[in-house]
């Protein structure tokens, strides 16, 4: 049996892009987090809340190191 999760985890791609906007100093688009979540590289987990309405949960969105990151922590 699945473990229930809580709703209030998640957050639609607006939300998630401010998320990641406010982390990263720059700004980034909706879009780009439903690229991201779909890719192996980032691991976003990710439910349906209604047929066209997908949400992300918001600490595998803050939790996200992208190439930028990776390439100033060397």
């Amino acid at each position: 049996m699945k473990k229930k999760e809580d709703i209030n985890n998640y957050c639609i791609a607006q939300e998630a892009a401010q998320i990641l906007s406010n982390k990263l100093g720059r700004p980034v688009r909706p879009d780009y987090i439903s690229k991201m979540s779909k890719s192996k590289k980032h691991h976003i987990r990710t439910i349906r809340k209604h047929s066209r309405l997908m949400m992300y949960h918001r600490g595998d969105v803050a939790a996200c190191v992208l190439g930028s990151q990776v390439a100033v922590a060397m």
